[in-house]
Parts: C-alpha cells; structure tokens; sequence
C-alpha cells in the first residue's frame, strides 16, 4: 500500500503501478536527496576509474575499453528500463538486493559486448597488408561497433519511448519488453547500419584516421537527438508533445520526427558555436590549438569534440534534473516551470563541460601524456560516458537508493 503522505508528483517507480511491488520517493527534500545521491555517484565514478582506467596509471589504450564497456552499458539500462527491471524487481523485497542484482546483470551485459561480440565483429577489421598494425584494427572494430550503443540510446529509445509502448503497454512483462527490445532494436540496427558501418576505414595507418569524416557527423547527430529527446521526455514530461497530439502513435512519430530534425541541425551548428563562443574562452585560458606542424587542424578536431562533448555533459545535467531532483522545483506555472528546468540543464552542463575541459589533466588524467592547456587535445568520451552509465545504473536499476526510501 501506499503512504497516506506520499506526493503522487514525487513518486519514482515504473511506469505500470499494478506490477511494481515497491515505489520510491525521496528521503529529504529536494533538492538534497538529488545532490547526496549524485555525490555518491561522483565518487564511485571516479573511484572506479582509478581503479580500472587511469591512462596515468595503465597507459592512453585502456581508456578506449572505458567508452566501450560504458556504452554498451548503456544499452543494458535501457534494457533494464523497456523490461522494467524484470524479473528481480518483483522477487526481491529490499532495494539494496534489487540494485544489486541489476547491476550485476548489467555488468554482464557490458562485458558480453565489449569481450565476446565486440571480437566475433572485429573480424571483419583483422590486420592486412595496407594496415598491419593489430591494434589499429581493433580500434577501427571498436570505433564502429561501440557506436551501436548510441544508434539505440538515440534513436531505438527516442522511438519506443516517445510512443509509450503504444500498442503494447498493457502486455505483461516480460512479453512487453520483448516487444519493445525487438522493436527498439530494429531501430537502432537500421540507424547504425546507414549512419556508422560505413564509416570505418580498414586502410587506416594511424589513430586520425580509423574513420572517416561521416564518423564525426554521424555521433554529433545522436548525442543531440538524445538531447531532444530526454529534454522533452524527461525534463517537459511530453511537452509539447501531449499537446500537440493526443494520441499514440501520433505523439510519438512527432516526437520522433522533430527531434531527429533538430538534432541534426544542431550536430552541424554547433562545431561553429564552439568556435566562435566557447573556443575564445579556451584561448583566453592560455590554450595552444596550434601544436607541432598541424596548423590548427588540431583545433578544428577539438570543435567536434567539443560538440559532441558538450551535448553529452548536457545528456548528463537532464539526468540529474529529471531522475536525481524530480524536476524540482514544482511550484510555479508550466512556463515557468519548463524555463526554469531549461536554465537549470543548460547552466548544470555548461559548468561540467568547463569544469572537465579545465581539471581533467588532474583529475582523470586527459590528455594522456599533455599538457593542461592542450584544451583541443581533449577527449571526455570515456570518462563521460562512464559516469553517464553509473548516473543512469544507479538512478533506474537503484532507484537513488538509500537516499530514496520506499512504499509497498
């Protein structure tokens, strides 16, 4: 049963209320429950990464299994969320035992991509005469194969969540998630397909050019329909796409449309608003794009980056906005509302992207082997991507437990 005192508009469970046995709310106020969950996943995130990847400590390569095992970690959430925890969350009692489990099924799922399928597709990458070098095959392989994980947490999730399950939200699990997995799937297959497995280049001699320049676009575009689509989802909960169209599949499709539109749009704006709004900054700070004999070609890399670096520090900020603070604060008008969470993302992943650009060479050790002023040779993929996977384990899989208490 539920509490007497419990806030309806505060409530974190799945979105079937008759199948989950338990619903989580936070413990404190918000924002402090936000924060004191995000503290903890701060630290287990950087704790792991020293433990695991640190390029100060194991050299710049394993850094790249950091990208890989986070990203198909991704996928395992999203899994986790179109299942909705099936089956642990209806057999365990206690949400330490249900966080637990998950994540161990989660870590499985990463590792069977990164160590078991990650190699059966790198066969198609093997040294040859053009390109002896073993692990420059393996890195053309992982640069296309990992980027699988975002074909399907961009468009694979923007589809299925966007039309809420539509048909199938009254199906049972586990057969609903097997519908929406295949549906989902399918999706982020055909975008992968087109968008990234020709990307790859087997004739690469060296690390800039394992990929051609389509790669860049290409991942610029679903880190901002992931933007759009979580913005909208999440962060507006549906608007204005319950007000646009009041029915499924409508609402989806629209949302669907509209926001793999803007996010291409923006995939191809945005390098020229780093350039010309954030590059000064970095320049300000003393940063020096014009390295060795490449004549700022490693500044023109860097604008890339940073666009799509920029649209994943945003990712993160409309994680901890929706899932961490509950869209807090709740108590004025949607427009203001929906300002207010806007500024709030914006202003959140403005700060992170500065922050990591300006402390990583201390704080993570990126660039491997550079200098701090070395702002273009920057690459917080990894390390973002990581955090990005252990924000969502533990909001969705934990459900911000214990700083979340639960009702029956």
């Amino acid at each position: 049963m539920k509490s007497k005192n419990t806030n309806t508009k505060e409530l974190r469970g799945l979105p079937s209320a008759e199948e989950q046995p338990l619903i989580f709310m936070p413990r404190f106020k918000q924002p402090f429950s936000g924060v004191l969950a995000l503290i903890v996943v701060f630290f287990i995130s950087l704790g792991t990464w020293y433990l695991f990847f640190d390029p100060r400590i194991y050299g710049p390569d394993l850094v790249h299994y950091a990208s890989l095992i986070g990203g198909f970690g991704l996928v395992g959430v999203v899994w986790a969320i179109w299942f909705e925890n099936w089956p642990y969350y209806g057999k365990f009692k206690k949400p330490w035992q249900i966080g637990l489990v998950g994540t161990l099924i989660n870590i499985a799922i990463a590792l069977l991509f990164t160590y078991i399928l990650l190699p059966l597709f790198n066969s198609f990458y093997e040294p040859s005469v053009q390109n002896p070098d073993e692990f420059l095959s393996w890195y053309i392989g992982a640069s296309i194969f990992g980027s699988l994980s975002g074909s399907t947490f961009s468009f694979g999730v923007l589809f299925v969540a966007g039309t809420m399950y539509w048909p199938f939200f009254k199906i049972k699990q586990p057969k609903r998630g097997i519908i929406v997995w295949i549906i989902g799937t399918i999706v982020g297959l055909i975008v992968w397909l087109i968008l990234f497995l020709p990307a790859g280049n087997p004739t690469a001699t060296n690390a800039g050019e394992v990929v051609y320049r389509q790669y860049a676009y290409s991942l610029g575009w679903t880190q901002w329909v992931i933007f759009f689509s979580l913005l909208t989802q999440l962060v507006y909960e549906y608007w204005p796409w319950k007000t646009l169209a009041r029915k499924q599949p409508y609402m989806g499709i629209l949302c669907f449309l509209v926001c793999a539109i803007l996010g291409f749009i923006l995939s191809l704006v945005f390098p020229f608003i780093i350039q010309y709004v954030f590059d000064p900054i970095f320049l300000a700070a003393g940063g020096d794009p014009k390295l060795e004999l490449d004549y700022g070609l490693t500044q023109f890399k860097g604008w890339y980056v940073m666009s799509i670096s920029y649209a994943i520090f945003l990712i993160l900020a409309i994680v901890m906005v929706s899932l961490f603070f509950d869209n807090w604060p709740k108590r004025f008008s949607q427009a203001k509302n929906l300002i207010f969470r806007f500024l709030l993302v914006i202003g959140l992943g403005t700060l992170m992207f500065f922050g990591y650009y300006f402390f990583a060479p201390y704080l993570v050790g990126d660039p491997v082997g550079g200098q701090p002023n070395e702002y273009w040779n920057i690459n917080p993929t990894p390390f973002v991507l990581w955090f990005l996977w252990i924000e969502l384990l533990y909001s969705y899989v934990w459900k911000n437990w214990p700083f979340y208490k639960t009702f029956r």
